[in-house]
């Protein structure tokens, strides 16, 4: 029901929607402030799915390039490590090569391995590509099937022949035709460059090395003589491919599968997507918790404006102003602040992940080149979080608006709220408690997914609990200040004592800004004590 006096209800709205308007003009510095939280969770929550997507979108790329002309490919069936760790196959015998070619329908087929072979720069250093592959392969002349593709050079042909990716022979300056040497697993050796290729469309993958060889002297140096790790197939024109894959699977011997060509540029770009899984959880984790420390100064911050327009908000209810109108001003301007921040947030956030992909290079993980992506889930999730965030934060004050009754608020008589202050701290006490019992059960499984759930209820618990502490804490602490300060300092003493729930709530988000920081310098010394301990 309306209940705006003459002018109905369409005046009265839009009325109110002024009212909004020129209370967000009012406190424009303090909103201003309170948005840059907003505009940083948000900015790394967009960066990291634009990153995320464009490393997708690139590699599928790339591998769809590199496997493009490959129909099949043969190797070992897939088994779990002594360990129980990742997944291994077996190698295979180097007969199954001259078998898949004699199969009908084949065109072509190429035999492959793989192992650790690592460059020597030219100041006898190794060279070091961080987490990335050091990888010894085989050099395929046959450009159907071959994966490198020569840019330089000629392609391997004695065991002292060795071709470079153009990553690491631009990076360290090589050249065709000098000596480099590289470690095995046995002793090292020293190879002639004698060609200089690419992987696809990219000088190298996310900052990994390849040394290439003839497949006899890969055999001989990767330790595998007479085996096969893969054998990549080519279809003839024109067969039928569910026929050859299934003609193939049938000359193969037990332990040994065949899968299509689209199987391996899965399986390579969900290999890449795990190995950056890290890092995007560690950018979305640092962005959920700037938005949660953002949610308190939020709540302070609405608080506060509320409080201060007491008054004002009593008089639009005697004006005409229902409960539900007054509700829905003071979260009319927590949602635009809100959605400003988040338009600013996921702009910022493109430019985010440009940064996040410099950042990657100086961890030596030379990502190939491609536009960036920016999917429609990636502006809708910012916008939902950003607008979100900010709307659940200021409920709590905006109810309190609507609270008060006009004649209180007018003739400034202070409002009884130990009931609410008693229910405060009976949930905070109850939300506290379930937050610390599902923190314990995250840590000893562990499950990291209850190990946030409970740290966030336990930090909210807190918050809750902190009035009860804020009375006590602040006569302790202010007692010296107000002898220093002398009566400057005793005000501020009786004033944090007279009103512990704004103590607690201008305390709130340091509370949690230190905790969290204090957990992170805890975690890094506690893990560089424990990555020292096993070296030693």
């Amino acid at each position: 029901v309306c209940a705006a006096p003459s002018g109905g209800c369409g005046r009265w709205a839009a009325e109110m929607w002024r009212v909004t308007i020129k209370g967000l003009l009012a406190h424009k510095l303090r909103l201003v402030l309170t948005a840059v939280a907003i505009v940083l969770g948000v900015t790394f929550i967009s960066g990291t799915f634009v990153l995320t997507d464009t490393l997708h979108n690139t590699f599928t790329s790339l591998f769809g390039t590199v496997y493009q002309n490959i129909d099949f490919q043969v190797r070992g069936v897939a088994q779990l490590s002594t360990s129980g760790g990742n997944a291994t196959r077996n190698p295979l015998p180097e007969s199954v090569l001259s078998t898949v070619r004699e199969v009908p329908g084949v065109e072509a087929a190429s035999g492959s391995v793989g192992g650790y072979a690592q460059f020597v720069a030219r100041d006898g250093k190794a060279i070091s590509t961080g987490s990335a592959p050091t990888e010894g392969l085989v050099f395929d002349s046959d450009t159907r099937i071959s994966e490198l593709h020569l840019t330089a050079g000629t392609a391997p042909t004695t065991t002292d022949d060795v071709v470079m990716d153009a990553g690491t022979a631009q990076k360290y300056d090589f050249r065709v035709g000098q000596d480099v040497r590289v470690l095995l697993n046995g002793p090292s050796q020293t190879f002639t460059i004698t060609g200089i290729a690419r992987i696809g469309t990219a000088d190298n993958i996310a900052g990994a090395t390849l040394a290439a060889f003839s497949l006899p002297t890969a055999q001989a140096v990767l330790d595998e003589p007479g085996q096969l790790d893969t054998v990549n197939v080519v279809a003839a024109p024109g067969a039928d491919k569910t026929a050859v894959q299934r003609a193939i699977g049938r000359v193969l011997p037990r332990g040994v599968e065949v899968v299509t060509g689209q199987t391996v540029i899965n399986e390579q770009t969900s290999a890449v997507d795990q190995a950056l899984s890290f890092f995007s959880t560690a950018l979305l984790v640092f962005a959920f918790i700037s938005l949660f420390v953002g949610a308190f100064t939020i709540f302070n911050t609405f608080s506060i404006i509320v409080g201060q327009r007491t008054r004002e908000l009593a008089l639009l209810r005697i004006v005409g102003a229902s409960r539900r109108q007054v509700f829905a001003s003071v979260l009319g301007e927590a949602a635009i602040v809100g959605l400003a921040s988040s338009v600013i947030g996921a702009g910022l956030g493109v430019l985010a992940a440009v940064g996040l992909r410099a950042l990657l290079r100086g961890f030596n993980i030379d990502l190939p080149s491609g536009p960036l992506v920016i999917e429609a889930r990636t502006v809708i999730v910012a916008l939902a979080v950003g607008v979100g965030v900010t709307v659940i934060a200021a409920i709590s004050p905006a109810r309190r608006a609507v609270r008060i009754s006009p004649i209180e608020a007018i003739s400034g008589q202070q409002v009884d709220t130990a009931v609410s202050l008693r229910r405060r701290l009976t949930g905070g006490a109850l939300l506290g408690l379930a937050g610390a019992v599902v923190l314990g059960v995250g840590l000893a499984k562990p499950v990291i997914s209850l190990v946030g759930l409970g740290a966030v209820a336990l930090f909210v618990g807190v918050a809750m609990l902190a009035p009860a502490l804020a009375r006590p804490l602040s006569s302790v602490i202010g007692r010296p200040l107000a002898r220093v300060l002398g009566v400057a300092g005793a005000l501020g003493r009786e004033n944090s004592m007279r009103s512990p729930r704004r103590t607690a709530q201008t305390a709130s988000a340091l509370m949690v800004g230190l905790a969290l920081v204090s957990a992170i310098s805890v975690f890094g010394a506690s893990a560089s004590r424990s990555a020292t301990s096993s070296v030693k």
